[in-house]
Protein backbone atom coordinates (compact mmCIF):
# COMPACT_ATOMS: atom_id res chain seq x y z
CA UNK A 1 0.00 0.00 0.00
CA UNK A 2 1.50 3.26 -0.87
CA UNK A 3 1.60 5.76 1.63
CA UNK A 4 0.34 9.47 0.79
CA UNK A 5 2.79 12.28 0.93
CA UNK A 6 1.70 14.71 3.65
CA UNK A 7 3.18 18.39 4.10
CA UNK A 8 4.72 18.06 7.10
CA UNK A 9 6.13 21.49 9.34
CA UNK A 10 9.33 20.54 11.60
CA UNK A 11 9.77 23.67 14.09
CA UNK A 12 13.05 23.57 15.54
CA UNK A 13 16.55 22.77 14.31
CA UNK A 14 18.35 21.16 16.92
CA UNK A 15 18.92 17.24 17.26
CA UNK A 16 15.97 16.42 17.47
CA UNK A 17 14.09 18.79 15.18
CA UNK A 18 16.91 17.43 12.69
CA UNK A 19 16.15 13.74 13.73
CA UNK A 20 12.16 14.22 12.73
CA UNK A 21 12.77 16.22 9.62
CA UNK A 22 15.35 13.39 8.31
CA UNK A 23 13.30 10.35 9.23
CA UNK A 24 9.81 12.30 8.22
CA UNK A 25 11.39 13.46 4.66
CA UNK A 26 11.93 9.99 4.05
CA UNK A 27 8.08 9.70 2.23
CA UNK A 28 6.47 13.01 2.97
CA UNK A 29 7.96 16.79 2.14
CA UNK A 30 9.05 18.60 5.20
CA UNK A 31 9.28 22.24 5.87
CA UNK A 32 11.63 22.92 8.45
CA UNK A 33 11.76 26.23 10.67
CA UNK A 34 14.80 27.75 12.28
CA UNK A 35 14.86 31.04 14.30
CA UNK A 36 18.63 31.40 14.17
CA UNK A 37 20.53 31.60 10.90
CA UNK A 38 21.84 28.59 10.72
CA UNK A 39 20.12 25.09 11.76
CA UNK A 40 19.98 25.09 15.43
CA UNK A 41 22.20 21.99 16.40
CA UNK A 42 25.20 24.30 15.10
CA UNK A 43 23.90 27.02 16.11
CA UNK A 44 26.83 27.83 18.75
CA UNK A 45 30.07 26.45 16.60
CA UNK A 46 32.72 28.44 16.24
CA UNK A 47 36.23 28.58 14.19
CA UNK A 48 39.54 28.37 16.20
CA UNK A 49 42.02 29.45 14.22
CA UNK A 50 46.15 29.63 14.80
CA UNK A 51 48.10 31.06 12.06
CA UNK A 52 46.90 29.36 8.90
CA UNK A 53 45.48 26.07 10.50
CA UNK A 54 41.47 26.63 11.27
CA UNK A 55 39.18 24.12 12.93
CA UNK A 56 35.18 24.32 13.67
CA UNK A 57 34.75 23.35 17.53
CA UNK A 58 31.32 22.25 18.22
CA UNK A 59 29.65 23.92 20.97
CA UNK A 60 28.56 22.28 22.67
CA UNK A 61 30.56 19.68 22.39
CA UNK A 62 29.02 16.13 22.16
CA UNK A 63 29.99 12.97 22.90
CA UNK A 64 27.98 9.60 23.74
CA UNK A 65 28.80 6.33 24.34
CA UNK A 66 27.51 3.59 22.43
CA UNK A 67 25.75 1.58 24.94
CA UNK A 68 23.14 3.75 26.32
CA UNK A 69 23.01 5.58 22.62
CA UNK A 70 21.96 2.51 20.61
CA UNK A 71 19.47 4.92 18.35
CA UNK A 72 21.45 7.94 18.12
CA UNK A 73 24.68 5.68 16.70
CA UNK A 74 22.23 3.50 14.17
CA UNK A 75 20.98 6.55 13.00
CA UNK A 76 24.48 8.15 12.48
CA UNK A 77 25.37 4.72 10.60
CA UNK A 78 22.39 4.98 8.76
CA UNK A 79 23.42 8.81 7.52
CA UNK A 80 27.12 7.71 7.07
CA UNK A 81 28.17 9.66 9.84
CA UNK A 82 31.23 8.96 10.97
CA UNK A 83 32.13 8.49 14.32
CA UNK A 84 35.18 8.24 16.66
CA UNK A 85 36.21 7.32 20.41
CA UNK A 86 38.04 10.02 22.33
CA UNK A 87 39.61 10.09 25.25
CA UNK A 88 37.37 11.40 28.07
CA UNK A 89 39.52 10.17 31.28
CA UNK A 90 38.72 12.24 33.87
CA UNK A 91 40.10 14.11 37.34
CA UNK A 92 38.29 15.41 40.51
CA UNK A 93 39.79 18.40 41.94
CA UNK A 94 38.96 20.83 44.88
CA UNK A 95 40.35 23.89 46.59
CA UNK A 96 40.60 25.40 43.38
CA UNK A 97 42.78 22.57 41.67
CA UNK A 98 44.92 22.09 43.77
CA UNK A 99 43.74 18.94 45.60
CA UNK A 100 43.29 16.36 42.83
CA UNK A 101 41.38 13.64 44.82
CA UNK A 102 40.29 11.58 42.40
CA UNK A 103 40.71 10.10 38.69
CA UNK A 104 40.51 7.66 36.34
CA UNK A 105 41.80 7.40 32.56
CA UNK A 106 40.72 4.31 30.14
CA UNK A 107 42.72 1.89 28.87
CA UNK A 108 41.83 0.39 25.09
CA UNK A 109 41.43 -3.34 24.65
CA UNK A 110 40.05 -4.27 21.21
CA UNK A 111 36.21 -2.36 21.74
CA UNK A 112 35.87 -2.03 24.94
CA UNK A 113 37.58 1.12 27.21
CA UNK A 114 38.27 0.20 30.66
CA UNK A 115 38.61 3.02 33.60
CA UNK A 116 41.72 2.62 35.84
CA UNK A 117 42.98 4.94 38.20
CA UNK A 118 45.16 7.44 36.81
CA UNK A 119 48.00 6.90 38.91
CA UNK A 120 49.84 6.22 42.21
CA UNK A 121 49.51 9.84 42.87
CA UNK A 122 45.31 9.42 42.87
CA UNK A 123 45.32 6.00 45.02
CA UNK A 124 44.25 6.81 48.65
CA UNK A 125 41.44 6.62 50.84
CA UNK A 126 39.04 8.89 49.44
CA UNK A 127 39.74 7.50 45.81
CA UNK A 128 39.43 3.40 47.45
CA UNK A 129 36.04 4.39 48.52
CA UNK A 130 34.87 5.82 44.87
CA UNK A 131 36.55 2.52 43.48
CA UNK A 132 34.30 0.41 45.89
CA UNK A 133 31.44 2.09 45.85
CA UNK A 134 31.18 2.79 41.99
CA UNK A 135 31.94 -1.42 41.52
CA UNK A 136 28.70 -2.27 43.98
CA UNK A 137 26.41 0.70 42.22
CA UNK A 138 27.47 -1.48 38.66
CA UNK A 139 26.46 -4.54 40.62
CA UNK A 140 23.12 -4.48 42.34
CA UNK A 141 21.80 -1.22 40.79
CA UNK A 142 20.69 -2.55 37.53
CA UNK A 143 19.58 -5.39 40.00
CA UNK A 144 17.52 -3.19 42.24
CA UNK A 145 15.90 -1.30 39.02
CA UNK A 146 14.79 -4.56 37.78
CA UNK A 147 13.04 -5.61 40.69
CA UNK A 148 10.96 -2.48 41.49
CA UNK A 149 13.19 -1.16 44.31
CA UNK A 150 14.09 2.04 42.80
CA UNK A 151 10.32 3.09 41.64
CA UNK A 152 9.05 6.46 43.08
CA UNK A 153 12.83 7.59 44.06
CA UNK A 154 15.40 10.13 43.52
CA UNK A 155 18.61 9.58 43.05
CA UNK A 156 19.26 10.81 46.33
CA UNK A 157 16.74 9.03 48.10
CA UNK A 158 18.34 5.53 46.67
CA UNK A 159 21.96 6.17 46.89
CA UNK A 160 21.73 7.20 51.23
CA UNK A 161 19.30 4.60 51.53
CA UNK A 162 21.96 2.32 50.35
CA UNK A 163 24.45 3.47 52.43
CA UNK A 164 26.58 4.31 49.60
CA UNK A 165 29.66 7.08 50.85
CA UNK A 166 28.87 10.63 50.75
CA UNK A 167 32.02 10.84 48.69
CA UNK A 168 30.81 8.93 46.03
CA UNK A 169 27.39 10.50 46.56
CA UNK A 170 28.40 14.18 46.51
CA UNK A 171 32.16 14.11 45.19
CA UNK A 172 31.64 12.21 42.18
CA UNK A 173 27.60 11.09 41.12
CA UNK A 174 26.48 14.80 41.87
CA UNK A 175 28.82 16.60 40.03
CA UNK A 176 29.04 14.12 37.29
CA UNK A 177 25.75 14.19 36.27
CA UNK A 178 25.16 17.70 36.93
CA UNK A 179 28.15 18.07 34.27
CA UNK A 180 26.44 15.83 32.15
CA UNK A 181 23.34 17.44 31.91
CA UNK A 182 24.29 20.75 32.86
CA UNK A 183 22.43 21.52 35.73
CA UNK A 184 22.91 22.28 39.45
CA UNK A 185 23.47 19.75 42.38
CA UNK A 186 19.82 20.25 43.53
CA UNK A 187 18.33 19.53 40.47
CA UNK A 188 20.53 15.92 39.90
CA UNK A 189 19.28 15.26 43.73
CA UNK A 190 15.94 15.18 41.86
CA UNK A 191 16.22 13.04 39.26
CA UNK A 192 14.63 9.54 39.46
CA UNK A 193 17.06 7.11 40.64
CA UNK A 194 16.12 4.87 37.52
CA UNK A 195 16.85 7.06 34.99
CA UNK A 196 20.53 7.59 36.34
CA UNK A 197 20.65 4.08 37.03
CA UNK A 198 19.51 3.03 33.34
CA UNK A 199 22.59 5.54 32.18
CA UNK A 200 25.28 4.21 34.32
CA UNK A 201 24.72 0.78 34.31
CA UNK A 202 23.61 0.56 30.73
CA UNK A 203 27.48 -1.05 29.98
CA UNK A 204 29.02 2.66 29.42
CA UNK A 205 31.91 2.56 31.82
CA UNK A 206 33.35 0.29 29.56
CA UNK A 207 32.67 1.17 26.44
CA UNK A 208 34.37 4.41 26.13
CA UNK A 209 33.19 8.09 24.70
CA UNK A 210 32.31 8.74 21.44
CA UNK A 211 32.13 11.67 18.72
CA UNK A 212 31.27 12.36 14.70
CA UNK A 213 34.80 11.90 13.90
CA UNK A 214 34.23 15.46 11.19
CA UNK A 215 31.82 17.37 13.67
CA UNK A 216 28.18 18.27 14.40
CA UNK A 217 28.15 20.01 11.23
CA UNK A 218 29.03 16.66 9.30
CA UNK A 219 25.99 15.36 11.28
CA UNK A 220 23.56 18.25 10.51
CA UNK A 221 24.29 18.38 6.89
CA UNK A 222 23.21 14.92 6.21
CA UNK A 223 20.67 15.47 8.42
CA UNK A 224 18.85 18.16 6.03
CA UNK A 225 19.67 15.37 3.11
CA UNK A 226 15.75 14.73 3.24
CA UNK A 227 14.28 18.13 4.01
CA UNK A 228 12.09 19.89 0.96
CA UNK A 229 12.30 23.16 2.71
CA UNK A 230 14.37 25.06 5.15
CA UNK A 231 13.63 28.57 6.41
CA UNK A 232 16.23 30.22 8.93
CA UNK A 233 15.60 33.60 10.29
CA UNK A 234 11.98 32.23 11.15
CA UNK A 235 10.31 33.19 14.11
CA UNK A 236 7.15 30.84 14.39
CA UNK A 237 5.01 32.76 16.75
CA UNK A 238 1.74 30.44 17.14
CA UNK A 239 0.51 27.05 15.81
CA UNK A 240 -3.40 26.53 15.53
CA UNK A 241 -5.67 24.12 13.64
CA UNK A 242 -7.72 25.48 10.88
CA UNK A 243 -10.16 23.77 8.63
CA UNK A 244 -8.58 20.12 9.17
CA UNK A 245 -5.05 21.86 8.66
CA UNK A 246 -2.30 22.98 10.92
CA UNK A 247 -1.50 26.53 10.40
CA UNK A 248 1.89 28.29 11.28
CA UNK A 249 1.94 31.84 11.85
CA UNK A 250 5.19 33.36 11.76
CA UNK A 251 6.17 36.99 13.65
CA UNK A 252 6.96 38.99 10.05
CA UNK A 253 3.21 37.85 9.15
CA UNK A 254 3.88 34.96 7.17
CA UNK A 255 0.88 32.43 7.25
CA UNK A 256 1.55 28.52 6.33
CA UNK A 257 -0.83 25.47 6.23
CA UNK A 258 0.56 21.75 6.76
CA UNK A 259 -1.41 18.24 7.53
CA UNK A 260 1.15 17.85 10.78
CA UNK A 261 3.66 19.72 12.92
CA UNK A 262 6.12 18.55 14.91
CA UNK A 263 7.34 21.33 17.60
CA UNK A 264 10.67 20.38 18.61
CA UNK A 265 12.12 23.74 20.35
CA UNK A 266 12.06 23.19 24.22
CA UNK A 267 8.46 22.58 25.88
CA UNK A 268 9.05 26.10 27.79
CA UNK A 269 9.18 27.61 24.11
CA UNK A 270 6.47 24.91 22.42
CA UNK A 271 3.35 26.13 25.26
CA UNK A 272 3.82 30.00 24.55
CA UNK A 273 2.99 28.70 20.69
CA UNK A 274 0.44 26.30 20.81
CA UNK A 275 -3.60 27.30 20.68
CA UNK A 276 -5.97 26.12 23.76
CA UNK A 277 -7.12 23.47 21.56
CA UNK A 278 -4.01 22.26 22.79
CA UNK A 279 -4.25 22.37 26.09
CA UNK A 280 -3.74 19.08 27.77
CA UNK A 281 -0.27 19.12 26.69
CA UNK A 282 0.46 22.32 27.40
CA UNK A 283 -0.36 21.55 31.24
CA UNK A 284 1.85 18.54 30.89
CA UNK A 285 4.49 20.89 29.27
CA UNK A 286 4.49 23.30 31.36
CA UNK A 287 6.04 20.61 34.27
CA UNK A 288 9.00 20.39 32.33
CA UNK A 289 11.60 22.42 34.27
CA UNK A 290 14.83 24.21 33.08
CA UNK A 291 18.05 25.66 33.83
CA UNK A 292 20.67 27.96 31.91
CA UNK A 293 24.04 27.15 32.21
CA UNK A 294 26.93 28.75 30.41
CA UNK A 295 29.88 27.35 28.39
CA UNK A 296 33.29 29.57 27.58
CA UNK A 297 35.73 28.24 24.89
CA UNK A 298 39.09 29.87 26.22
CA UNK A 299 43.15 28.44 26.07
CA UNK A 300 43.83 29.82 29.73
CA UNK A 301 45.49 26.47 31.58
CA UNK A 302 44.47 28.04 35.11
CA UNK A 303 41.41 26.35 34.64
CA UNK A 304 42.61 23.04 35.08
CA UNK A 305 44.98 21.21 37.83
CA UNK A 306 48.70 22.73 37.71
CA UNK A 307 50.69 19.26 37.92
CA UNK A 308 50.88 17.82 34.51
CA UNK A 309 50.15 14.52 36.28
CA UNK A 310 46.92 15.23 37.29
CA UNK A 311 45.19 16.57 34.23
CA UNK A 312 43.02 14.92 32.28
CA UNK A 313 40.90 15.39 29.15
CA UNK A 314 37.90 15.96 31.53
CA UNK A 315 38.75 18.25 34.49
CA UNK A 316 35.77 18.61 37.18
CA UNK A 317 36.55 21.62 40.11
CA UNK A 318 34.24 21.52 43.45
CA UNK A 319 34.13 24.31 45.72
CA UNK A 320 32.23 23.78 48.50
CA UNK A 321 30.37 27.35 47.91
CA UNK A 322 28.94 26.82 44.54
CA UNK A 323 25.83 25.20 43.66
CA UNK A 324 27.20 22.69 40.73
CA UNK A 325 30.49 22.08 39.88
CA UNK A 326 32.91 23.79 36.94
CA UNK A 327 34.24 20.73 33.70
CA UNK A 328 36.25 21.98 31.71
CA UNK A 329 37.22 19.51 28.44
CA UNK A 330 40.64 19.77 27.32
CA UNK A 331 39.66 19.84 23.78
CA UNK A 332 43.86 19.13 22.48
CA UNK A 333 42.70 16.00 23.70
CA UNK A 334 39.62 15.03 22.07
CA UNK A 335 40.26 16.67 18.57
CA UNK A 336 43.25 15.05 16.74
CA UNK A 337 43.96 18.17 14.39
CA UNK A 338 44.20 20.17 17.73
CA UNK A 339 47.29 17.25 19.44
CA UNK A 340 49.91 19.81 18.56
CA UNK A 341 48.17 23.03 18.77
CA UNK A 342 48.21 25.74 21.88
CA UNK A 343 46.03 24.57 24.71
CA UNK A 344 41.91 24.86 23.44
CA UNK A 345 39.41 24.36 26.64
CA UNK A 346 36.06 24.11 26.67
CA UNK A 347 34.66 25.31 30.16
CA UNK A 348 30.93 24.87 31.68
CA UNK A 349 29.99 26.92 34.87
CA UNK A 350 33.22 28.75 35.04
CA UNK A 351 33.95 29.22 38.28
CA UNK A 352 36.59 32.12 37.72
CA UNK A 353 36.53 33.64 34.99
CA UNK A 354 39.65 32.75 32.47
CA UNK A 355 41.80 35.00 31.42
CA UNK A 356 40.04 37.70 28.74
CA UNK A 357 42.79 37.60 26.12
CA UNK A 358 42.16 33.69 25.92
CA UNK A 359 38.52 33.52 25.29
CA UNK A 360 37.56 32.27 21.91
CA UNK A 361 33.59 32.41 22.91
CA UNK A 362 30.91 32.30 25.17
CA UNK A 363 27.45 30.60 24.56
CA UNK A 364 24.54 30.09 27.25
CA UNK A 365 22.21 27.12 27.43
CA UNK A 366 18.70 26.40 28.81
CA UNK A 367 18.47 22.89 29.23
CA UNK A 368 15.64 20.34 30.63
CA UNK A 369 15.93 18.69 33.91
CA UNK A 370 14.04 15.59 34.95
CA UNK A 371 11.89 14.69 38.58
CA UNK A 372 9.27 12.52 39.31
CA UNK A 373 6.32 15.01 38.72
CA UNK A 374 8.16 16.05 35.11
CA UNK A 375 8.57 12.20 34.79
CA UNK A 376 5.23 11.57 34.61
CA UNK A 377 4.25 14.24 32.78
CA UNK A 378 6.40 12.91 29.85
CA UNK A 379 4.73 9.41 30.21
CA UNK A 380 1.53 11.44 30.39
CA UNK A 381 2.64 13.11 27.02
CA UNK A 382 3.39 9.82 24.99
CA UNK A 383 0.33 8.69 25.85
CA UNK A 384 -1.50 11.70 24.40
CA UNK A 385 0.46 11.64 21.41
CA UNK A 386 -1.02 8.18 20.86
CA UNK A 387 -4.47 9.36 20.28
CA UNK A 388 -5.57 9.25 17.01
CA UNK A 389 -6.15 11.98 14.43
CA UNK A 390 -3.45 14.30 15.98
CA UNK A 391 -1.70 16.80 13.98
CA UNK A 392 0.56 18.53 16.48
CA UNK A 393 3.30 16.91 17.59
CA UNK A 394 6.16 17.41 20.81
CA UNK A 395 9.30 16.40 19.74
CA UNK A 396 12.45 16.87 22.36
CA UNK A 397 15.22 15.41 24.32
CA UNK A 398 13.00 16.26 27.22
CA UNK A 399 9.74 14.17 25.50
CA UNK A 400 11.72 10.78 26.58
CA UNK A 401 11.76 9.00 29.90
CA UNK A 402 15.61 9.09 30.03
CA UNK A 403 18.90 11.40 30.24
CA UNK A 404 17.69 14.60 28.65
CA UNK A 405 20.30 14.73 25.67
CA UNK A 406 21.14 13.15 21.97
CA UNK A 407 19.46 9.54 22.50
CA UNK A 408 15.64 10.91 23.89
CA UNK A 409 16.19 13.27 21.27
CA UNK A 410 16.51 10.35 18.59
CA UNK A 411 14.01 8.12 20.50
CA UNK A 412 11.37 11.20 20.68
CA UNK A 413 11.56 11.68 16.81
CA UNK A 414 11.32 8.02 16.19
CA UNK A 415 8.38 7.62 18.51
CA UNK A 416 6.53 10.78 16.27
CA UNK A 417 7.53 8.98 13.05
CA UNK A 418 6.15 5.43 14.23
CA UNK A 419 3.15 7.41 14.88
CA UNK A 420 2.78 8.50 11.05
CA UNK A 421 3.44 5.13 10.00
CA UNK A 422 7.35 6.09 8.78
CA UNK A 423 9.16 3.04 8.55
CA UNK A 424 12.65 3.13 10.84
CA UNK A 425 15.33 2.30 8.77
CA UNK A 426 17.21 0.35 11.60
CA UNK A 427 16.57 -1.95 14.13
CA UNK A 428 14.98 0.35 17.27
CA UNK A 429 16.61 -0.01 20.14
Amino acid sequence: MMTVKKKIAVVGSGIAGLSAAWLLGRQHEVTLFERHENPGMGAFNLTYKEGDFEERIDVPLRAFNTCYYQNLVAFYKAMGVEIQRTDHSAAYSSNDNRSVYFGYRYVEFGKRAFPVFAGLSKINPKSVRIARDTGRFLLFAKRDRRKGLTDGLTIEHYLRANQYSSVFIEEVIFPSFAAICTCSYAAVKQYPAEIIIDFLASGMLFNGIWRAKRGAEDAIHKMLENCHTLHCNAEVESISKHNGKVKISERNGNEHEFDHVVIAVQANQAVKMISADESAAGKLLKKIPYERSEVVVHGDTDLIPRAERDRAPVNFLLESHQDKPMASIWLNKIYPSLENRSPLFQTWNPLREPEEGTVLGRSHFERPTVNLESLAAIKSLNQLQKQNNRQVWYCGSYAMPGIPLLESAVQSAMGIAQQLDVEIPWPVN
